[in-house]
């Protein structure tokens, strides 16, 4: 739950939020998404059972939430409990601190994107700059390098850049040839 938090508090620019626990609701809005949104009636049942456990009524409680401050430069959540029962009176839970582990949930790859540092390295890159090239040549120039060479286009550039590779090395082969023959 702490991974959806952090991305999703990120990625709107959100940095606190309160979690009502008994009205399934999350404040601001925004972050009332069913991955958060579905695990609190699991807190409801957990918070009436430990009622239960006490010997105190479900309805004892009447407020339940949590105070989630995001504190990016620790990477980090800091969440304060703040239960309120029908005597009015609050009850301030000790604060709990979550790394998330994963930061980047929402940072979705298309089909398209490609980390070249895990695929193939520079080769591919170089693959990838002479499709972009020869493309750009195809089209006398007319249509700008920019819309060629980008994410969209990376792997049509890099079958053509890797295709024209090929060709070069076996014209060198054939030139070499020709020459130790000849």
């Amino acid at each position: 739950m702490a991974d959806w938090i952090w991305n999703a508090a990120t990625e709107k620019g959100i940095n606190e939020l309160t979690i009502d626990i008994l009205n399934y609701k999350i404040h601001p809005r925004e972050l009332q998404i069913k991955p958060l949104v579905i695990f609190l009636p699991k807190l409801k049942k957990t918070i009436n059972k430990q009622l239960e456990r006490e010997g105190f009524s479900p309805d004892f409680i009447i407020d339940a939430k949590f105070h989630i401050k995001i504190l990016e430069t620790e990477n980090t959540l800091r969440c304060t409990p703040i239960l309120k029962d029908r005597e009015d009176k609050t009850y301030l839970g000790k604060v709990h601190f979550e790394h998330p582990y994963d930061n980047n949930l929402f940072n979705s790859r298309s089909e398209y994107d490609m980390d070249w540092t895990n695929e193939a390295n520079n080769a591919l890159n170089t693959s990838e700059w002479f499709g972009a090239l020869l493309r750009y040549f195809f089209y006398l120039g007319r249509r700008p390098l920019n819309t060629l060479y980008n994410q969209q286009q990376l792997k049509k550039n890099a079958l053509l850049g890797t295709i024209f590779q090929i060709c070069l090395i076996i014209l060198l082969f054939y030139f070499l040839y020709k020459y130790c023959v000849g």
